[in-house]
């Protein structure tokens, strides 16, 4: 699939930060894209921190986490390429079928049904 867009988002999965993301932003970058690659809603400083005090977590359910990515695409100029691993990988997915990405990959993501286990299940539009 060839899309025209110029800007990726990149979603980290679950207990790690935008900050893994570092290599693939800079080399995307160089290529001409614009790149971003926030962090879920709430979580904020390093994976040492989270790990320490996993509390940031409280509350966080998927359906917050796709809301926060969904309002970030609606606030771009194009629908972007969309970029998730592992719970990211999820996240993509499903922002995919919402129609919200030009194009999406999903890297070594969490199946749908296991992802019960950690986050409220999303619900559909």
């Amino acid at each position: 699939m060839k899309t025209s867009s110029k800007t990726i988002l990149l979603i980290h999965g679950l207990w790690v930060t935008p900050r893994s993301w570092e290599h693939f932003q800079s080399r995307y970058e160089a290529q001409g894209y614009k790149v971003i690659a926030p962090a879920w809603p709430g979580i904020e400083g390093s994976v040492e921190d989270m790990q320490r005090d996993p509390s940031s977590f409280n509350g966080i359910g998927i359906e917050n986490v796709l809301e926060h990515y969904t309002r970030i695409i609606q606030s771009l100029p194009e629908k972007p390429i969309i970029i998730g691993h592992s719970y990211g990988g999820l996240i993509t997915q499903i922002l995919m079928d919402r129609g919200l990405g030009a194009s999406g990959v999903a890297i070594d993501s969490v199946p749908p049904k296991a992802s019960s286990c950690c986050l409220p299940p999303p619900s559909r539009p």
